[in-house]
């Protein structure tokens, strides 16, 4: 029926969201960084899948798939911070989950802004947490957050106009 298709994971979902996650994982490793201030900024192509997954599937698999997510990216980049990408892309998961709650409900322009919101949400737990400790103004530090969220909702954009069709601002 339509329902399963939409809200729970078949096979041929977990397989397919498996070959993607395996293509989105390379492309996370390769992709440049830009540096800004001496901080090494990287997009953040897991948490824009994790929009799709939160969108078409829900909290659930939102929640263990940002979990799985984070704990690779914690255990691939950064040893020292083992388990910020973990709490952070889960609870975005489960925040980003409630956009498939509210999907026929939220209209395009806030379901938009709710998520560039839970952008900002994630990178300020990553960055409060892996600068805490270094004296840095708290101007810079709003500035690599909106920078960060901005950078990943643009690419989010671009990559929902391009590839998805436009699937979330429908």
């Amino acid at each position: 029926s339509r329902f399963c298709i939409y809200y729970s994971m078949t096979l041929s979902s977990v397989i397919q969201i498996i070959f993607l996650s395996f293509i989105i994982v390379v492309l996370q490793i390769f992709i440049p960084s830009i540096i800004v201030k001496n901080l090494e900024i990287t997009p953040d192509l897991l948490i824009i899948f994790l929009v799709y997954i939160g969108y078409y599937y829900g909290r659930f698999e939102t929640v263990i798939i940002g979990f799985l997510f984070g704990f690779a990216q914690d255990l691939l980049t950064q040893l020292e911070l083992i388990g910020v990408m973990t709490f952070s892309k889960s609870l975005v998961g489960y925040l980003l989950g409630t956009t498939a709650l509210y999907r026929n409900i939220w209209n395009k322009n806030f379901r938009l802004f709710f998520i560039f919101i839970l952008f900002i949400l994630h990178f300020f737990i990553y960055y409060y947490i892996k600068l805490n400790g270094i004296n840095i103004a708290l101007g810079l530090f709003i500035t690599i957050i909106i920078f960060q969220s901005s950078l990943c909702y643009i690419i989010l954009l671009i990559i929902d106009k391009i590839i998805m069709n436009n699937s979330l601002s429908k």
